[in-house]
């Protein structure tokens, strides 16, 4: 199942709801303020319609809150316009992947498009959160809190979709969650700009969360931890050695 009707005419509103807010982003922060509480009701909306649970409204509610906060970094008017309709087809895959996945959670496939929206949705906020403590002046204990309260939660709803142990799950999304803080405060000290560290910190969660996905599915092994950890580890190298340092002094 390629298309899913509901989800594409979620889509094709957020589409036009996003382009809306970039085209009169000029009428004043007011105008801005209506037209993207409207876009995030509707994304609750479909979330809940796509997935029947309201558990599931988080994921597109998370995409849209870290796309408006994204706009905000970029300054061209085409690039913004752009960046709306790769949001959009992403909107799309994350109601496409709740579809999947609720319909069938053991099969590969929406296993994987799963997992592929909600790392693409990760990434989102983490260069939102990360751009947004680097560029203005916002207190750590909130930007770790945030942080916290947002691994917990989304991990919270990846493993729901593998698990009706909710204890479990929230027990195993607490820790990933508690683990994450430690690099985003360790990360304070580190002198890369936020879309780089939004990439390492992508990448240890990936690694955090896959393990934790293979013990809910009985399938963790030795050779797939060593595998995971050596390519993560290899890929947040490369990173680093290409990334511009922003050093001081």
């Amino acid at each position: 199942m390629i298309a899913h009707l509901r989800s594409i005419v979620f889509s094709l509103i957020f589409f036009c709801g996003i382009e809306i807010i970039i085209s009169f982003s000029l009428l004043g922060e007011r105008t801005g303020i209506i037209f993207g509480s409207a876009l995030l009701s509707i994304a609750f909306f479909a979330g809940y319609n796509v997935g029947k649970k309201v558990i599931y409204a988080f994921l597109p509610l998370a995409t849209t809150t870290a796309s408006f906060g994204l706009l905000y970094f970029i300054d061209n008017l085409g690039e913004q316009q752009i960046f709306g309709g790769l949001v959009a087809a992403l909107f799309y895959m994350v109601l496409l992947g709740i579809k999947r996945i609720c319909k069938n959670p053991f099969d590969m496939t929406a296993r994987s498009l799963f997992s592929a929206t909600l790392i693409a949705t990760v990434f989102l906020f983490y260069a939102v959160i990360y751009g947004v403590y680097i560029n203005f002046n916002i207190a750590l204990w909130l930007f770790i809190l945030t942080h916290f309260v947002f691994m917990t939660c989304i991990t919270f709803v990846s493993l729901r979709s593998y698990s009706s142990d909710r204890y479990r799950g929230f027990l195993y999304s607490v820790v990933i969650g508690f683990a994450m803080i430690q690099l985003a405060w360790m990360a304070n000290f580190w002198p890369f700009g936020y879309l780089t560290m939004a990439a390492i910190s992508l990448m240890f969660y990936y690694i955090l969360w896959d393990l934790v996905q293979m013990v809910f599915l009985q399938t963790l092994s030795k050779k797939r931890i060593i595998i995971t950890i050596i390519y993560c580890v290899v890929l947040s190298i490369t990173v680093l050695l290409t990334t511009q340092w922003l050093l001081i002094g």
